[in-house]
């Protein structure tokens, strides 16, 4: 996939999947007549499959698993458009896959391949409007869309990110739960941050929180568990941080989300990089300096281009404006090795 020339999509193209969800009338996705039966056991081990690969980018980032995820989302539409199975089965393999979809489009997205990732969700959302009327498929499709607003917002195309939004909380309302309406929130959070809106960057932040404190973890999908207070205090810190309100922003990225060894390697690293930046902005050279040793440190255990170019930026910057500081001369010393 990655040989292939893409083009950036934007506009209509962009949205026109999406936007499909929200219309009636599609044909139903059908297992093959003919082909290899797809058992019971090769469902769990697909599912278990796509859950492996979420859990490998969370702890490393996609560098070392974006060939490996690549295959299972390839095989598993084989699987899905060539083998035969039964209703039950279609339904998981159906939701399987736009789990996958969402990971692997993340995975793209993470390493920089822009128009892979939004090809991958695309794709993810054709089938989503074809495949099995089931929760499970919807609480995907959902995440998915908010995926691929996130990339959407990252990239400046606001209208959108906008629209994807709008489609996953109008198309089955009454089947979000409460942790997926948070993470709509947090991507809400990032888009007004992108466009320099404070005030709604707050408005979603309350109510991402409210959203979490009323969710109940046994009734919510797996794979939306991740999501917690000090997720949503990175991301309305980095909203703060691309509004250019980097007083505003420290307060949050400096909480326990840099110090929490619960979290994923990944976004500790992001934390602490966009800590780094907040405070080298407001002045806080030391500060900077203490926070970018911090993303230092897990850069080996990372294999994120998004991240690992943040920290190059951060540092270079502190470099060129600061680079007669004590600290920021003796942080260059260990950066060509760790970063």
């Amino acid at each position: 996939m990655q040989r292939r020339s893409f083009i950036l999509l934007s506009g209509a193209v962009a949205t026109a999947p999406a936007l499909d969800l929200l219309m009636d009338g599609a044909p139903a996705l059908r297992a093959a007549q003919e082909g290899d039966r797809v058992s019971l056991q090769l469902t769990a081990t697909v599912e278990r499959a796509v859950q492996q690969a979420r859990e490998l980018d969370d702890s490393e980032g996609s560098a070392s698993t974006l060939l490996w995820a690549g295959g299972i989302w390839q095989n598993l539409g084989k699987l899905i458009t060539q083998c035969r199975y039964g209703a039950a089965e279609g339904m998981r393999l159906h939701t399987a896959y736009v789990e996958m979809s969402e990971t692997y489009g993340w995975m793209l997205f993470d390493a920089g391949h822009h128009p892979q990732a939004q090809r991958v969700y695309q794709t993810g959302l054709r089938l989503a409007r074809e495949a099995a009327d089931a929760p499970g498929v919807h609480h995907a499709t959902v995440n998915l869309l908010a995926s691929a607003a996130y990339q959407e917002s990252w990239l400046g195309q606001y209208h959108e990110a906008s629209t994807l939004l709008e489609v996953a909380e109008n198309r089955r309302p009454k089947a979000l739960t409460p942790r997926l309406r948070a993470v709509l929130e947090m991507r809400r959070i990032a888009l007004a941050g992108q466009m320099g809106d404070t005030e709604a960057v707050h408005r979603a932040d309350g109510r991402a929180r409210t959203h979490l404190a009323s969710s109940r973890d046994s009734e919510e999908p797996w794979w939306s568990l991740w999501l917690g207070s000090s997720a949503v205090d990175a991301q309305t810190g980095r909203a703060l941080l691309a509004a250019h309100h980097p007083d505003l922003a420290e307060p949050y990225l400096g909480g326990r989300t840099v110090e929490d060894t619960d979290g994923y390697p990944r976004d500790r690293m992001l934390f602490a990089s966009e800590l780094a930046d907040a405070r080298a902005q407001t002045g806080d050279i030391t500060g900077a300096v203490d926070a970018a040793r911090q993303a230092v440190a897990l850069a080996e255990q990372v294999g994120s281009h998004r991240v690992h170019h943040h920290l190059r930026h951060v540092t270079t910057t502190l470099c060129q404006q600061h680079g007669t500081h004590p600290g920021v001369r003796n942080l260059l010393k260990d950066l060509p090795d760790a970063v």
